[in-house]
């Protein structure tokens, strides 16, 4: 296993689970130092009019997750509900129309009263609600998942993997640096640098639920309320950025209505996603594995995308259909390079 993140903690954890003994590669000292090591993040689904494929995805992803993290202890996570809000009139009658015919307690639309009332505080539209929604701290699920495995596994920490290990089966969970390992065809993956903005809690009246607008904002955990990220496309800069603070300030303004000026801090990070921005799943060549390319859902894909590569190895079941399982699989990208070649 190569990668000590959300993604390769999950893989670890089932592959542990079954019986497998895990040798796991990670370059920095300690697990979830990349993009899982943010302060929090917020895990909910999607919902679109035509139930796409997306849609069903994060669907099996995020119900998956919630019953994964039942069985750890010590994973930091509150359930405290997450409101979508629209970002134009005509979004509203989308939202309205795709929540049709699901359950409440997965997803309700609510007026904007309905959801200030949810949030605690004034929001700025109407939107969708997701009672099972919330945030939760990544660090603590990748703790959690590594514990569960024991002794069968074994921690390479601050070891640099420069070529794909000699085992018998490698799982790929190192972002964008999975394809340098080995090649995924046709893969076109695009790297996006994410800036975090960390609002002390006094600066503001925290909603009592995670809002996303064009941006998030949660509620205050451990005296700071998240607010962004910012989503620049092949951007190298490490740094953290006051430009980037200043626009997800801006995006605060545009979910809650309010004005902070107080100091505040933050935290870049950098996720891996493809063009359909579904994950990388499954088998790339003989005895290579990819998870990997979660973009800013990893929350959601992660445990699901790591039962299906153990089931997968196992000879089980798959615990998605086979068009959702298709749907994430290495060779998609070949198959579909394939077929426009075919067109006249």
């Amino acid at each position: 296993m190569v990668g000590a993140g959300v993604a390769g903690a999950a893989v670890c954890e089932r592959l542990c689970a079954r019986g497998w003994e895990v040798e796991l590669y990670e370059r920095h000292a300690d697990p979830a130092q990349e993009a899982s090591g943010n302060h929090a993040g917020t895990f909910h689904p999607i919902v679109t009019s035509d139930d796409s494929i997306f849609a069903r995805l994060t669907r099996a992803g995020f119900l998956y997750a919630l019953h994964s993290w039942q069985r750890l202890p010590g994973v930091q996570h509150d359930r405290c509900g997450v409101l979508q809000l629209a970002r134009s009139d005509r979004e509203i009658g989308s939202l309205r129309e795709a929540v049709t015919g699901l359950p409440p307690d997965y997803v309700q639309f609510v007026t904007r009263e309905e959801a200030s009332e949810h949030a605690g505080v004034p929001v700025a539209a109407a939107g969708v609600w997701f009672p099972q929604g919330g945030w939760i701290k990544p660090q603590s699920l990748v703790r959690a998942q590594l514990e569960a495995c024991g002794s069968r596994l074994r921690r390479r920490f601050g070891c640099a993997v420069e070529a794909l290990p000699q085992a018998p089966i490698v799982v790929l969970a190192n972002s964008a640096e999975a394809p340098r390992l080995c090649a995924v065809p046709d893969l076109r993956l695009r790297r996006v640098r994410g800036q975090l903005t960390y609002v002390p809690q006094e600066a503001l009246h925290p909603p009592h639920a995670a809002v996303l607008r064009g941006g998030m904002v949660l509620p205050a955990i451990d005296g700071v309320c998240v607010v962004g990220a910012t989503y620049d496309l092949e951007d190298p800069e490490s740094a953290v950025r006051e430009e980037d603070h200043a626009g997800n300030i801006e995006r605060l303004r545009g979910i809650l209505g309010v004005e902070v000026r107080a100091p505040v801090e933050g935290r870049v990070a950098f996720r891996a996603v493809t063009p359909d921005r579904l994950p990388v799943v499954g088998k790339i060549a003989e005895g290579v594995y990819g998870a990997f390319a979660y973009g800013s859902r990893g929350l959601v894909w992660a445990a699901l995308a790591a039962e299906i590569i153990a089931a997968e190895l196992e000879g089980e079941p798959l615990p998605v259909e086979a068009t959702l399982a298709r749907a994430l699989e290495p060779g998609r990208f070949r198959r579909r390079a394939a077929a426009r070649g075919l067109r006249p």
